[in-house]
C-alpha cells in the first residue's frame, strides 16, 4: 500500500490528516506500507509522537512500512529527532539544539520519562522559574504521562516528541498514547455513549476522573492550563474523534475529521514571554511593589 501524507502542523488539520492515515491503514495486515513524504510542505517535528503511534499500530499488524521521498528540510529535522532513523535513516547531529527527540517509551518507563524530560527542556526558552516552580512545572508534565499510563490500556507504550521553534518563538512537547482514547475511559465509568468531543469535555472539569482509588487522577492538566495562559502559551488534546485547543485565552471542542486512535496531549510554551514565574507561596509580601 501506498499512502501520500500531507502536510502536518501541530493544530486540528494535522491530526484530521494523521487519522486518515489511520484509518486507510486499520484493515492492512501482513503487508507493506509506503508512506510517501513528497507531497509535505512542512511537518512540525513534535508531531512525529502521533505519526510515529500510528505507525506502531501498522507495525503491529506484521506489516513492513518503509519511508519515502522526504523533502530535505523536512528529513533533517526528522533525522535530528531520532524519528526517521527508525526507518533507515541514518542519524544526524543536531548542532543547535533544537530538537526534543522522538522517543517510544513503555507503560513501566516513569524513570526514563522524568529524566527526558529534565534533560531534553533544559535550555529551550522556558520562561524564567523559581526553584520550586520549575519542580512544579516538570512534575505536571510528568502527570500527563502517568495519566497515559493509568487511563490508556495501551499495550503499544507511549510515545513523545517535541521541538524548539527559535524564530517562532515556541516549544512544543506531545505526549501520545496508543490505547483506548478518552471516550471509552468516561463511557465506561459514566456508562452511557457520550461522544469524543464531550467525554474530553467531561474529563476537562475540575475534580473528574475516571481513576478509582485514594490518589487523585484526571488528566493533570489544570496547572499547565493556568500557566500557558499566563504565558499566552497553547494546549491541545486529540482523541478518537474529538479536538480541544486552548489557544489566544479561548477554548474550542471540534470533530476530527476520522478516528484517530489513542490520545495525544500537546503543551505549547510560548519563548518570547520575559515574564518571571513563581508559586504563591514563595513570593514575599514585600517582593511586590
Amino acid at each position: 500500500m501506498i499512502y501520500r501524507l500531507p502536510t502536518v502542523h501541530s493544530r486540528q488539520d494535522g491530526y484530521d490528516h494523521l487519522a486518515e492515515l489511520a484509518r486507510e491503514t486499520a484493515s492492512l495486515a501482513n503487508s507493506r506500507l509506503e508512506l510517501d513524504f513528497s507531497q509535505i510542505g512542512f511537518f512540525d517535528a513534535n508531531m512525529a509522537a502521533p505519526l510515529g503511534a500510528i505507525l506502531a499500530r501498522v507495525a503491529d499488524r506484521f506489516n513492513a512500512i518503509e519511508v519515502v521521498s522526504v523533502p530535505d528540510m523536512v528529513e533533517r529535522v526528522l533525522r535530528k529527532n531520532g524519528f526517521l532513523t527508525l526507518y533507515r535513516y541514518p542519524t544526524l547531529d543536531d548542532e543547535n539544539r533544537t530538537t526534543i527527540p522522538f522517543r517510544r517509551l513503555q507503560r513501566s518507563d516513569e524513570g526514563l520519562f522524568s529524566d527526558y524530560v529534565q534533560r531534553h527542556l533544559r535550555g529551550k526558552g522556558i520562561p524564567q522559574m523559581t526553584e520550586g516552580l520549575g519542580k512544579v512545572f516538570k512534575k505536571k508534565i510528568f502527570e500527563v504521562f502517568q495519566n497515559a499510563v493509568i487511563h490508556s490500556e495501551s499495550e503499544l507504550g507511549i510515545f513523545v516528541c517535541g521541538q524548539f521553534f527559535p524564530q517562532k518563538q515556541r516549544l512544543d512537547l506531545t505526549i501520545v498514547d496508543a490505547g483506548i482514547g478518552i471516550r471509552e475511559s468516561v463511557r465506561r465509568f459514566l456508562g452511557n455513549k457520550i461522544s469524543s468531543v464531550d467525554a474530553i469535555r467531561w474529563a476537562l472539569q475540575e475534580g473528574h476522573t475516571t481513576k478509582m482509588g485514594p490518589q487523585p487522577g484526571g488528566l493533570g492538566l489544570k496547572f499547565l492550563h493556568d500557566f500557558v495562559r499566563l504565558n499566552k502559551g497553547q494546549i491541545q488534546i486529540a482523541s478518537r474523534f474529538g479536538f480541544y485547543e486552548f489557544r489566544n485565552n479561548q477554548e474550542t471542542f471540534t470533530k476530527i475529521a476520522a478516528d484517530f486512535p489513542g490520545t495525544a496531549v500537546t503543551i505549547e510554551i510560548n519563548t518570547a514571554d520575559t515574564a518571571s514565574y513563581a508559586l504563591a507561596a514563595e513570593i514575599q509580601p514585600g517582593s511586590i511593589f
